[in-house]
């Protein structure tokens, strides 16, 4: 699943390209293997898809917000409980901000640094700064095996 799209990744790399008539540029086959590569990134970060669209939440009468206890919004649900999204013209689920701009990041340093991480922007096996510090509060926590017993015999 890709987070964003072609365009969006040409605009976010600042890419003046020429297109053919069917709207593709040579540079086009690098780029999307890019974005799938960031995508995936992403989505293996968040490791959960909960967090990855957005919702809409509840109004009242005069179309505030309505607000749970803590002060958050209380997200709207269908007549199943099942979560409602937001969808484009084509009925697709909208990408939240903060997941569509740290896949728009990591693409940034897949495109500027293909075949190494030269100036040390992260460490191997980890995502860099910027893109953690966007999706760290939407991550599902990992659950340890620390401190779990085994019951029975």
């Amino acid at each position: 699943m890709n987070l964003v799209t072609l365009d969006e990744a040409r605009r976010h790399l600042r890419l003046d390209v020429d297109v053919d008539s069917n709207g593709d540029s040579p540079d086009d086959p690098d780029l999307r293997l890019k974005i799938a590569g960031a995508s995936a990134a992403v989505l293996n970060y968040l490791k959960s898809r909960r967090n990855l669209w957005v919702r809409v939440y509840e109004t009242d009468t005069a179309g505030d917000e309505v607000l749970d206890s803590n002060g958050d919004p209380v997200p709207a649900v269908d007549t199943d409980g099942k979560p409602i999204y937001v969808v484009d013209s084509n009925g697709d689920r909208l990408i939240a901000d903060p997941i569509k701009s740290a896949t728009l990041l990591m693409l940034g340093f897949l495109y500027r640094d293909r075949d190494e991480n030269a100036d040390k922007a992260f460490e191997m096996g980890y995502l860099p700064a910027p893109v953690t510090a966007l999706l760290y509060p939407l991550r599902d926590p990992a659950v340890s095996g620390a401190g779990l017993r085994r019951r029975g015999p």
